[in-house]
């Protein structure tokens, strides 16, 4: 019985290609994968400290305004808020806003002096001043730039919130 060898060759592309793949494949599994932690309920409460309408104007009915709003949380987000916003109220007195907050304190124990959290509000405010919303969490510094979130809140001036958060790269 005779055995042949046969020879494999590839082309001058194809080699090209597994030459640069071999050292990307090398990389990849030189790399740890960085892992998330697990994800955390978030709940707690917030107080309103202050709210400061500016820069009214009205056009067809609807009213739209600017807001610098302060507030105190307490449970899984702790420390103070500033909220920079805009509304626009309906003649039927709905109110929807938008605006973009910046927490100065900790996330469930992590965090500290300087530390911030951002997040993207989206509020609805009906004629009885029942507030509703959610938010995003859309950046962090120090120890929480790898903050990652949503959730849900809802109030008159002292109010409640719930979500998920999760550290992760």
């Amino acid at each position: 019985m005779q055995t042949t060898t046969r020879r494999i060759s590839f082309s001058r592309p194809a080699s090209r290609l597994l030459g640069l793949m071999l050292p990307l494949a090398a990389l990849f599994v030189a790399i740890p994968a960085a892992a998330a932690g697990p994800p955390i309920a978030a709940g707690g409460s917030y107080q309103q400290l202050s709210f400061v309408p500016s820069n009214f104007r009205t056009a067809d009915g609807v009213t739209f305004f600017d807001f610098t709003q302060h507030d105190s949380l307490s449970g899984t987000f702790s420390g103070t808020t500033v909220i920079q916003g805009s509304c626009m109220t309906r003649a039927s007195g709905n109110t929807l806003c938008q605006g973009l907050e910046t927490l100065t304190g900790t996330v469930a124990g992590r965090g500290g002096a300087g530390d911030t959290v951002e997040f993207r509000d989206v509020v609805t405010i009906d004629p009885t001043g029942t507030v509703e919303g959610r938010f995003s969490i859309v950046g962090g510094t120090g120890a929480l730039a790898d903050l990652h979130g949503y959730g849900t809140f809802q109030s008159t001036s002292t109010g409640s919130y719930t979500g998920l958060v999760v550290f992760a790269p």
